[in-house]
């Protein structure tokens, strides 16, 4: 499947080493929990270092940096290290990349000064952030009461990483810290509007899903194999920021805001699933209840993934994007594809449009309900926004506070 971005070019460093994790999280068919993990580790190496060349604070690694630096050699080196730590097996990809990046940088003891200092900072903030509890297998159960998940058809799998509900933040407290109250009570109008909504628009045969609305669900679907959702959000800042020439260091910004964003809702949404351990469409609209009937052979447009439903991953990642390209690139119109759905381009008048589309597919996909959706944006965009305070709060304090 082919990816909508492009390999690493010479031009432009930053993005070149964003577009190669993303490269990375297709090639390895990265699950979407430990893509925006990913994608933060990268990018805050690569902030970490250019702002330690600038004289500036980090956000994770504080090192002082060796004076005339080349910016350019040293954040691809530390865009190639963390993502060796982080895909091992891609080092010959990662190498030829790095020849790329140091293409026209003349070889020698500056050079290699600059390599090295960038593969220090990438190995500190690998270090500091390996026993963030990422790692660590946790236990898991499942109910058979109305309202409880259940491991769903086709492959009935266990619970995808419920250790991440504890995972530590990067900016957030804590995990629970922007905890939703929860899905609706069964028996509810909300609820029962939710489920007959998802069993109309979102069942494989549906007759009411418009074309468009089966179109908006595969290209926001994101499966394993695909970029994930953190990865399309960052292809669609990379191509919307290209043109702008923010130069080194604000683009370094942008990705390290918009991935620590993206990374911290991914912990709140798993503290939520987590928590709730809330039953799926799939389960809902095939056991009915009191007042929703039965549809025992139901099936949805798109495969369910194997995790509680409430709330949305994407909805939340997506909240969170938007919320920080937004304060970045602005509220323009922009036109974007998708690797689940190559050659289609969507329009969207706004990144906030764009999210709230996502959030929609997730309905029309089959998988999950209005009300997960909802909630998974507003937490994801609390998490947006508790991320650029963090940010400017490391701005504003001085090296050795």
């Amino acid at each position: 499947m082919a990816l909508a971005v492009q390999p690493a070019r010479a031009q432009d460093v930053i993005i070149d080493w964003n577009t190669q994790t993303n490269l990375a999280i297709q090639a390895e068919r990265t699950d979407p929990f430990n893509a925006a993990r990913a994608l933060a580790l990268e990018s805050l190496a690569v902030l970490d270092t250019v702002k330690a060349i600038a004289g500036e604070r980090g956000f994770l690694v504080h090192k002082a940096a060796p004076g005339g630096l080349d910016a350019h050699a040293a954040a691809a080196s530390a865009g190639r290290t963390m993502l060796l730590h982080l895909f091992p097996s891609r080092r010959q990809a990662l190498d030829a990349a790095l020849a790329v990046s140091l293409a026209g940088r003349p070889a020698g003891a500056a050079r290699d000064a600059a390599v090295a200092f960038g593969a220090s900072v990438a190995d500190a903030v690998q270090a500091l952030r390996a026993d963030d509890g990422s790692q660590i297998e946790a236990g898991w159960h499942h109910g058979t009461q109305p309202g409880q998940w259940q491991p769903t058809p086709p492959e009935r799998l266990p619970p995808l990483h419920p250790q991440w509900a504890t995972v530590k933040p990067f900016a957030m407290a804590r995990p629970d810290q922007f905890r939703p109250l929860g899905p609706p009570a069964l028996g509810t109008k909300i609820y029962r509007d939710a489920v007959t909504s998802v069993a109309r628009l979102g069942a494989t045969n549906s007759t009411a899903r418009t074309e468009e609305q089966t179109e908006i669900a595969r290209y926001w679907s994101d499966a394993i194999g695909t970029y994930a959702p953190a990865g399309h959000w960052n292809a669609i800042a990379s191509s919307v920021m290209a043109p702008r020439k923010l130069g080194l260091i604000a683009e370094a910004e942008l990705f390290a805001e918009l991935n620590v964003a993206i990374a911290d809702a991914c912990i709140a949404m798993a503290d939520a699933k987590y928590t709730y351990w809330y039953w799926r469409p799939i389960t809902a609209i095939r056991a009915g209840s009191d007042d929703v009937a039965a549809i025992p052979d139901w099936w949805p447009l798109l495969e369910t993934p194997n995790h509680p439903s409430y709330i949305s991953g994407h909805s939340s990642f997506s909240g969170a994007a938007a919320l920080v390209l937004t304060k970045w690139l602005g509220g323009d119109p922009f036109s974007f594809g998708s690797a689940s759905l190559p050659g289609v381009m969507r329009h969207f008048p706004s990144f906030t449009a764009a999210a709230e589309e996502a959030a929609m597919s997730r309905v029309y996909g089959g998988i999950h309900f209005a009300f997960e959706n909802a909630d998974g944006l507003a937490t994801g965009r609390k998490v947006g926004a508790w991320t650029l305070g963090a940010f400017k709060g490391v701005a504003l304090r001085q090296p050795g506070d």
